[in-house]
């Protein structure tokens, strides 16, 4: 079957202030944001949750800039992954980006883009004719989650049409969050920065704290984050170019003697938002991560995460996966 684009309204602002001010006409319920477009055009073609007006970002030169400190959102992957600035000062950004999708996908798409990922689902991203045999679902035309059918209200078992658990599949949000990332936003009300840790929302449907007619515009990077040793590995159906099915990022710190004076650890594509262990990572501060203390925070982070059967390989492979991934990203760290 041929997918086509929908009929929508195209609107190409030249300024940040231009494009506040077409959402703020149209309304969120009217109007998406279009960066790379290497997501939410898919998206349009399956028929999920279209609008009839888009914003096309591409002329906006304000959202486009690099350094290690601030990316404006409209950065392409292909940009951080060839910096070499960035490759200097934060070597786990190109890494990240060459690991996302293909070269030719990296040319389009967006490093803000990529933040703003909509929730993946198997039962979500399909072609309209098989949502509609299927009956369609909770995050699109339907009242029912398919995942999870059932759910406890009250101690009462009942359809879900409550809880949508579509997966967050960014590559670079738990590299972010473990850099310490924040990210700027602009709209009518002015700008705000929120922590890229507090953004998601457990809720495959509303997917983040994002306030009406805000417009991503940069990511804010700590310089000290450039003093942490910090790395990513991805698990995915297929090395080319798939989205993950776990993603798995950390960042250290020694101290002058040697101890660990800063750990964070983020977990994604098993939820509906980024996982992240900080009260886990607080208890091993101040000492050595030993092969038997990186052992004990792999089997936490297993028994901890709960990913569900709604996008390829199994939950348990996930999980156990999850261990596995703990464990070499931290011994690789602490020995580097």
């Amino acid at each position: 079957m041929t997918m086509l684009l929908p009929q929508f309204e195209l609107s190409l602002p030249k300024s940040v202030d231009e494009a506040i001010a077409l959402m703020a006409k149209f309304g969120p319920e009217n109007a998406d944001w279009l960066a790379g477009g290497s997501d939410l055009l898919c998206n349009y073609k399956w028929g999920l949750n279209t609008k009839p007006n888009v914003i096309g970002l591409g002329e906006v030169q304000e959202l486009k800039s690099i350094s290690p400190t601030r990316i404006g959102a409209l950065t392409t992957l292909r940009e951080i992954a060839t910096n070499e600035v960035l490759g200097k000062k934060l070597p786990c950004l190109p890494y990240v980006a060459k690991k996302i999708a293909s070269v030719l996908i990296q040319e389009q798409a967006t490093l803000g883009g990529n933040l703003m990922l909509d929730t993946r689902c198997h039962f979500f991203n399909q072609s309209y004719l098989w949502r509609r045999g299927l009956g369609y679902c909770l995050k699109a035309e339907g009242n029912l989650c398919h995942v999870i059918p059932k759910i406890k209200r009250d101690g009462v078992l009942v359809d879900n049409s409550f809880e949508c658990v579509a997966t967050n599949s960014s590559d670079f949000a738990p590299l972010l969050i473990a850099l310490g990332a924040e990210l700027e936003f602009a709209s009518r009300a002015g700008s705000r920065r929120v922590k890229l840790a507090d953004f998601y929302t457990y809720d495959g449907i509303t997917r983040y704290h994002l306030e009406a007619g805000e417009l991503l515009v940069a990511i804010h990077i700590p310089e000290s984050a450039q003093t942490l040793k910090a790395g990513y590995k991805k698990l995915r159906p297929r090395e080319s170019f798939d989205f993950p099915v776990l993603g798995v990022a950390a960042s250290l710190r020694k101290d002058s003697s040697g101890k660990l004076e800063h750990l964070s650890l983020c977990i994604n594509a098993v939820h509906p938002h980024p996982h992240v262990f900080d009260e886990l990572c607080g208890k091993y501060l101040g000492s050595e991560l030993t092969p038997e203390s990186i052992d004990e925070i792999a089997a936490a982070v297993r028994k901890e995460i709960n990913p569900k059967l709604n996008v390829p390989m199994e939950p348990g492979y996930r999980r156990k996966m999850s261990e596995v991934f703990v464990r070499r990203l931290l011994s690789e760290l602490w020995a580097e």
